[in-house]
């Protein structure tokens, strides 16, 4: 006679992909940091979780609680993965018991009428027994693989800015902890800068990055490290807030490189600064670097609008490209923008606000120090005509 349990477990065969898609929407929802993976990323966890809830199944069913020697080698490989992408050690561990719950859950609620209650027990005891093997493989391999990392000091800087890139790791405990790990004192609002050659075929060379930092003041080998990694022909930097972009602007220019740079926004939103810098990298027309090697956030931001990206924000645009021309004391010098762009000379723009052509001027003047833009020149007008029209709309009428 079949036993009750190999017919319950042929049943979970068929049901366990719907079972798996449970069990990683469970490890989202309770793990901050599985909560942005994606694409490759989210269907390896999807593997994994398959692999080991259908491993379980078997052993319960075999009534041996051990896992076999290929179990514990490919634990250990999921160990030394985990290490390299970043991904802490408590969060993978927890992702397997969150599973086995959810695994337990589905048996013993869609197929105890067909158990006995030492069935559900010895599946809980084989899930306990499981995990237990399952961190031991894991914490070596992991451990072992992290010592190696952090032997690498530039290697392991630069993975841990592919993890923030990433959206990975940005928790302040996270973050706290791989600082400590690498000696490494992260700057709390960093400026995020992406560089590319005219050419966006033309790749970034190794050393165009140290000559970079090195020009700003940086290295990669100190405790206040600049952080730089590679993204296909780019190059990435996190850098201080106190970095100067009209610095960075000089050094970019000096070496026949364009950038893109998001200024001091909080470190756990890195992901999203440089997102933003290197889609407005990437879509700026050539007459955008007329004046400037660099684009600041401004530029992003209106090219993410004008490019309908879904994170486009009217209001962003609005704050990134006038500043603080917004602000009450500026109101006669947004005023003085504002019409010399609707009317195109100082001269008529003074007329219609009654006023000398020289106080017009100096307005202008000042606006131009405040926002960085030059309304004679085409892009900065557009930047700036975009903006006070999209203020325009947002004030109430």
């Amino acid at each position: 006679m079949v036993r009750a349990r190999e017919t319950v477990a042929l049943r979970v065969e068929r049901e366990l992909s719907s079972v798996v898609g449970e069990a990683v929407l469970a490890i989202r929802a309770a793990i901050p940091a599985y909560r942005d993976l994606h694409g490759p990323q989210l269907a390896d966890v999807e593997g994994i979780a398959y692999w080991s809830l259908r491993r379980l199944m078997q052993i319960w069913n075999a009534d041996t609680a051990e896992l076999d020697d290929r179990d514990r080698a490919r634990f250990r490989a999921i160990g030394v993965a985990r290490a390299s992408d970043g991904r802490p050690l408590s969060d993978v561990l927890r992702a397997y018991r969150v599973a086995s719950s959810v695994f337990i859950r589905h048996i013993a609620s869609v197929h105890l009428a067909d158990l006995d209650p030492a069935d559900i027990a010895e599946l809980s005891i084989a899930a306990l027994d499981g995990i237990d093997a399952i961190s031991e493989e894991i914490i070596g391999a992991y451990t072992a693989a992290r010592e190696r990392l952090a032997s690498d000091g530039e290697h392991a800087r630069s993975a841990l800015l592919d993890d923030l890139l990433a959206g990975r790791q940005n928790s302040p405990g996270a973050l706290a902890d791989r600082s400590r790990e690498l000696a490494l004192t992260l700057p709390t609002h960093p400026t995020v800068l992406v560089v590319g050659r005219a050419d966006s075929t033309d790749t970034v060379r190794h050393e165009d990055l140290d000559n970079v930092l090195g020009a700003l003041g940086g290295d990669r080998a100190t405790e206040d490290a600049q952080l730089a990694t590679r993204r296909d022909h780019r190059s990435v930097f996190l850098l201080p807030a106190a970095v100067d972009l009209a610095d960075v602007d000089a050094v970019c220019a000096e070496r026949y490189l364009r950038g893109s740079a998001v200024a001091r926004r909080p470190i756990t939103e890195v992901s999203a600064s440089y997102r933003l810098a290197a889609d407005g990298l990437g879509a700026a027309p050539e007459h955008a670097f007329d004046d400037r090697a660099v684009l600041d956030e401004g530029d992003s931001q209106l090219l993410a609008l004008l490019t309908a990206r879904p994170y486009a924000d009217t209001n962003a645009v609005v704050a990134a490209v006038l500043g603080t021309l917004t602000e009450p004391a500026h109101n006669h010098l947004l005023a003085g923008l504002s019409a010399f762009i609707a009317t195109g000379t100082a001269t008529e723009a003074a007329a219609a606000l009654h006023v000398h052509p020289q106080t017009l001027r100096y307005r202008l003047r000042r606006a131009r120090e405040v926002t960085g833009r030059d309304p004679r020149r085409a892009w900065h007008r557009l930047a700036l005509d975009t903006a006070l029209q999209l203020r325009q709309l947002q004030r109430p009428t």
